[in-house]
């Protein structure tokens, strides 16, 4: 509880210019070979399929957005990645910001 009373209090993207830092480290880590390969080979898998999209990309998605998320002051898990992306929102007006975003995008 007192970690939630901290990000509320001092927002972990401060300015537009840090929620564009954070944004490009997400993309990287998307766009790193590996991760790249582990998430389209499961997208594939899930062919469609919501419930297995869920079951399958997310937990991924979430493995490959920890260590960001946790270096912007969010807990390194699933619950952190939806509050990391859902801070990053705020700023989904800044084209850059937008563009980087398109990699969430299923």
């Amino acid at each position: 509880k007192l970690e939630r009373i901290h990000c509320i209090l001092m927002p972990p993207f401060a300015s537009l210019e840090v929620a564009r830092e954070a944004a490009r480290e997400a993309h990287a880590a998307f766009e790193e070979p590996a991760n790249k390969l582990k998430m389209e080979l499961l997208q594939r898998e899930s062919q469609g399929d919501i419930a297995k999209f869920f079951q399958l990309c997310i937990p991924m998605a979430s493995e490959i957005l920890s260590a960001v998320v946790g270096k912007h002051g969010f807990q390194p898990s699933q619950y952190g990645c939806v509050e990391f992306t859902q801070e990053l929102s705020n700023f989904a007006e800044d084209p850059e910001i937008r563009e980087l975003e398109k990699v969430y995008v299923v």
